[in-house]
């Protein structure tokens, strides 16, 4: 076997095939370069590259194995890519909290009025056919009622006042009814109301917030 060895000091002077000089400004590393030859075969059978040191000592690390190893990332980066990730699980986290403000918004605009209409119906305060207090009354005509999808048809000839009896299709239950100016009484139902309060004043939270929150009774004959 034969062992050709060439340096950097005179490779630069050296051709490889066609016998054209290198020119002297490539800077080259510190490197060996070993041709074998089979003693029957005259031809270039392989040609390696052994990585060196850079004290001339041959590394004894596999050639490329720098491109195997594991990155190694900065804390900071991986502070930064943990912030990110941080952000995609919560799917955006800004909106979430802000969709949190809108609720706890209607929440408070509409549990007030909720329980104001539970306590008129059902404190005892008022019988069925008595006209609520002045105070009541002008926080129902002014408060709730107007957010009724057919508050016109409602209204009709004009209100006269306010008053709590039972619904005419379900016994058991009381409600709100108004008295018209021409005497014919109507009833109306508060749940309308509120409803129609969070989609005026919050059109682009209510169906979600409505679907959350209001779920339809189910009827005695259809349990």
């Amino acid at each position: 076997m034969l062992m050709a060895s060439i340096s950097p000091s005179n490779f630069t002077h050296t051709c490889l095939s066609d016998k054209t000089p290198i020119s002297p400004n490539l800077l080259l590393s510190s490197c060996s370069v070993n041709f074998q030859f089979q003693p029957h075969n005259s031809q270039l059978r392989r040609c390696g590259a052994v990585r060196t040191s850079s004290e001339g000592r041959r590394s004894t690390e596999p050639y490329g194995a720098e491109l195997l190893r594991k990155p190694v990332i900065s804390p900071a980066l991986e502070e930064e890519e943990e912030e990110e990730d941080g952000e995609d699980e919560n799917g955006g986290g800004e909106d979430e909290e802000t969709m949190i403000d809108w609720e706890e918004q209607i929440l408070r605009d509409t549990v007030p009025l909720v329980n104001f209409v539970r306590m008129i119906l059902h404190s005892g305060k008022y019988k069925s056919g008595d006209r609520l207090s002045t105070e009541h009354e002008r926080t129902i005509v002014e408060r709730l009622l107007p957010y009724h999808p057919e508050y016109e048809l409602k209204i009709g000839s004009g209100i006269d006042y306010i008053t709590v009896g039972y619904h005419p299709d379900f016994e058991m239950s009381r409600c709100l009814f108004i008295v018209r100016k021409d005497g014919e009484m109507v009833d109306f139902s508060y749940w309308k109301c509120i409803k129609g309060l969070i989609r005026k004043n919050y059109p682009l939270y209510a169906d979600t917030f409505i679907f959350q929150h209001f779920k339809k009774p189910i009827r005695k004959d259809l349990r």
